[in-house]
């Protein structure tokens, strides 16, 4: 995802008495990782880093906080995507057609109930378990689209949410101004379908007009980068059970040399230590589904030299350990 989304954060993290340092560390990142808002940052890192916040602030409303006062430009290219079109309809339809460039592994569009409309918003990167800030942020983001066009005033009909609740139901509502549903399948706006009609305030088509073919040529290239880098995750997972691939071994695989093949992976926004990552993890929710499999078997086929490594890599995936996940898991289960 875009470094843009990111706008604002430091000085909220700091206002709430969080050290800046350490909550950017323990998310895997640096200040200047998010110095250029056009930087790219893997999405659950980005997650990371506001659960680290709302972690080390014991500040567990500081997602809602962030996305109630993000402004629509914030966002960058996609925010003024939105705010340059002429309709709120046509806002909406720039944010669902362009939220690629911005952020994938992500579900993004609008869903018909009869004269009501919901926006509905999905993370589906299994490396991103904790959700809550994220979801509760981008909410408010969107929101604030709608405020754009809709007056300061606009609140939607009914906000839902995936996760479940803290307990303070009122703090969400208050925020929104709107009933709040949590445990729900996504998390979601409902408004009105006649607010699609409202004007955007500063509709500016030569600015869209600029924007757009970047969006556009960043969506093509995101597919291209999933293509590739599942290509890639691919025959990490085929190899693992023999030994751990390196970037010369995936070379070979592709036919290339090794400078090729990094420059591809450069090309395409991507790192080989993530995709090894993504690789092992999803092997490891598989293997562990199966109850049959020892926790020891499952760490060797991964790679780990011991049960040791593997439930740190795991818990950092999934926040548990393979033992409880491997237990709720079950519980689950019919």
């Amino acid at each position: 995802m875009l470094a843009a989304a990111t706008s604002g954060a430091t000085e909220l993290f700091r206002k709430h008495g969080g050290d800046i340092d350490r909550i950017f560390g323990c998310a895997g990142l640096k200040l200047e990782d998010i110095s250029n808002p056009l930087e790219e940052l893997n999405l659950h890192q980005y997650c990371r880093l506001f659960n680290e916040a709302a972690r080390q602030t014991r500040n567990p409303y500081i997602g809602l906080e962030f996305g109630h006062n993000f402004s629509p430009k914030q966002l960058g290219m996609l925010g003024f995507a939105a705010i340059s079109a002429p309709t709120l309809a046509a806002a909406l339809r720039n944010m669902e057609t362009y939220f690629p460039a911005h952020q994938n592994h992500t579900s993004f569009g609008l869903i018909q109930d009869c004269d009501i409309l919901w926006l509905s918003y999905r993370i589906f990167d299994p490396r991103v378990r904790s959700r809550r800030q994220d979801a509760e942020l981008s909410v408010g983001m969107f929101c604030n689209i709608f405020k754009t066009a809709l007056g300061p005033s606009w609140t939607p009909l009914e906000v839902r949410f995936e996760h479940d609740s803290l307990g303070e139901k009122e703090k969400h509502e208050k925020f929104f101004g709107a009933p709040v549903q949590f445990g729900r399948r996504t998390n979601a706006i409902a408004f009105r379908r006649r607010d699609l009609d409202a004007l955007m305030p500063d509709c500016d088509p030569y600015l869209a007009s600029v924007i757009e073919p970047f969006l556009q040529g960043r969506c093509e290239a995101q597919s291209n980068a999933q293509g590739f880098a599942a290509a890639v995750r691919n025959e990490v997972k085929l190899h693992l059970g023999e030994r751990i691939p390196t970037v010369s071994d995936m070379a070979n695989l592709f036919g290339v040399t090794e400078p090729a093949f990094q420059k591809q992976l450069r090309a395409h926004g991507l790192l080989f230590g993530d995709i090894l990552k993504a690789a092992r993890h999803e092997l490891a929710l598989h293997y562990i589904a199966d109850p049959d499999i020892p926790l020891t078997e499952i760490a060797y086929s991964l790679g780990y030299s011991e049960l040791s490594a593997f439930s740190r890599a795991f818990r950092n995936w999934t926040g548990m350990s393979p033992q409880r996940y491997r237990r709720q898991n079950r519980k689950s289960c019919p």
